[in-house]
């Protein structure tokens, strides 16, 4: 099986460098013409299904690939974002000054963040697992996962074999593509955050891993 994972297009929390999870805010101008230049990118790919976020900005982009494959959407809350708790709709420097402690252990030991009424990445993962074992039990060959910055980064440690503490060592851009090739027990990443289908300028938009 070839496994995709998009990470969706920009939104202006993106770019304006705000908290998302779940909060469901929509692809920006920008987002929009990186999700068809994606969509564009598996046109050839014989896509069979798309599994997506029910969150806009992960439905958005999946349609844009959906219309260009002709393959099918099924949403899955497994790929749903973190959920961030009370930093959702905090700009970073709101957050990094209103929760000083809390964002250094978000910053230097992911693995250890705790916050109450945000999910942790453990959780996170055990959720994205169940997710990945639905998707196996299917036998699709060519299959797409459209979703956020946390589980696009989740899913490349797991089939890299590394754990969360590795979670900063992975880069993660608005609607770059990784790709994980699966035979039988054997299974690779052969892309990780490719973007060279989104030609400039819309892949100039200023935006760091977040």
């Amino acid at each position: 099986m070839k496994l995709y994972i998009v990470r969706h297009g920009e939104t202006q929390w993106n770019k304006e460098e705000v908290f998302r999870g779940r909060k469901d805010v929509t692809l920006n101008e920008t987002g929009l013409r990186q999700a068809e230049r994606t969509g564009a990118f598996f046109s050839d790919k014989k896509v069979e299904v798309v599994y997506s976020s029910p969150l806009q900005r992960a439905t958005q982009t999946a349609s844009a690939i959906c219309r260009a494959t002709g393959a099918g959407l099924t949403l899955d809350d497994a790929f749903l974002d973190m959920d961030f708790g009370p930093w959702e709709g905090l700009s970073l420097a709101n957050v990094r000054t209103g929760y000083p402690h809390e964002f250094e252990t978000w910053q230097q030991f992911p693995q250890r963040f705790r916050m109450p009424g945000a999910e942790t990445l453990t959780q996170v993962l055990r959720r994205i697992k169940g997710g990945l074992r639905r998707i196996e039990g299917q036998a699709n060959d060519v299959v797409v996962i459209t979703t956020h910055r946390v589980i696009c980064k989740l899913l490349a440690l797991h089939f890299l074999g590394a754990s969360s503490r590795a979670f900063w060592r992975v880069k993660v851009d608005a609607a770059s593509i990784t790709l994980v090739e699966q035979h039988g027990s054997e299974t690779a990443v052969t892309l990780l955050n490719q973007t060279i289908h989104l030609q400039d300028p819309v892949g100039t938009s200023e935006c760091r891993d977040f």
